[in-house]
Order: C-alpha cells, then structure tokens, then sequence
C-alpha cells in the first residue's frame, strides 16, 4: 500500500469520525462551562453576556419576571404582612388594573428592607412622599396591587438590585404609563 493510498484511508476514516469528535467536544465544552459557573458566577456572567443574554445575579431579565411575589393591596399591607420582609432587598411593582404604574426598590437591609419601604407610602409620615411617584403611591394606595422581586439580604446584591429595577422600568415603561420619574 502506497503512502496516498495510506493517507486516503486515513482521510476517510476522519471525515466519518468528525461528527462524533464535534459532539463529544461540545459536551465537554459545556461540562466545562457547567462547573466553571458553579465555581465563578462572576465569570459565568461574562461569559453569558457575551452569548448576548445579559444576567443579573445570575438569572435572566425574564428569568426575574417570573418570580414576583404579589403581596396585595398597598393599603391593606400591614408591618405583621410585611415582617417576614424585613431584612430582604429587591424590587417592589405597583401595579393598577393589571398595568405596572411603579417599580421601586428596597434596599435597607439593615433598616427593615421591605417593610419600611412600602410602608413610607401609607404612614402617617408623608417621608415616602417627598417626590411625585411616592404621592401618586400614596393617594392610589387602595387601587395598588404591590408585588415584590427578593433579590437578596447583604450589600453583596444592592448594584443587581440597582441594575434590575433601570432594567424593569425600561421594559416595563414601553408599555406603560410608568409613574418612575428616576431611571437610575
């Protein structure tokens, strides 16, 4: 056998095998990823972004959308519903006949989270109402629907906090009458 008859054969043999080499390597390749992102969501995220799908915290845009938590009418939300609340952090919706008139954040950890922050908007103190969204809040309180986004409970998630709600006011914003004057 001749060194092309050789190499013809060797030829053959890589041109049929090539479509199982791809896919052995792309499950390594994402074996790979897998563990990399377990061991450095920073990373991971970088890596993602590139993809073209943006994460926060570690999940999507609609990934977050799907994890509301209706709590209720704002006036009827009182400090005992809002107590398990009171150290978490995140985004708070009011919503009006079904359209998302407010998005706002809580970021207090340390100073009732939650609870103090939908609750500037109902107590006797006018504190949350210093701005025209807190007052709109205020004097629409019995038409609110309030639903809450818990991104976390440390400093460690106030800039995601932040980075979600410019987010959520844009995408909510384009198909709304939004009441959120502040985009940052």
């Amino acid at each position: 056998m001749s060194l092309m008859d050789m190499l013809g054969k060797l030829a053959k043999k890589a041109i049929a095998e090539a479509p199982n080499l791809m896919a052995k390597a792309a499950a390594e390749a994402a074996k790979r990823q897998a563990e990399m992102k377990k061991r450095s969501p920073s990373i991971s995220n970088s890596f993602d972004q590139m993809q073209g799908e943006k994460k926060y915290g570690g999940f999507t845009l609609d990934q977050w959308d799907k994890r509301w938590i209706r709590l209720g009418n704002l006036e009827d939300l009182t400090i005992e519903n809002l107590k398990p609340y009171n150290k978490s952090i995140g985004l708070y919706k009011a919503t009006e006949n079904g359209t998302v008139k407010y998005i706002g954040r809580a970021i207090e950890y340390n100073n009732g989270g939650f609870r103090k922050r939908l609750r500037d908007y109902v107590r006797p103190s006018d504190s949350g109402r210093k701005h025209q969204s807190g007052q709109r809040m205020n004097s629409n309180a019995e038409n609110l629907v309030i639903s809450i986004l818990i991104v976390g409970n440390s400093v460690a998630q106030v800039e995601t906090v932040k980075e979600l709600e410019k987010t959520m006011i844009q995408r909510y914003g384009n198909v709304s009458e939004i009441w959120n004057v502040q985009r940052n």
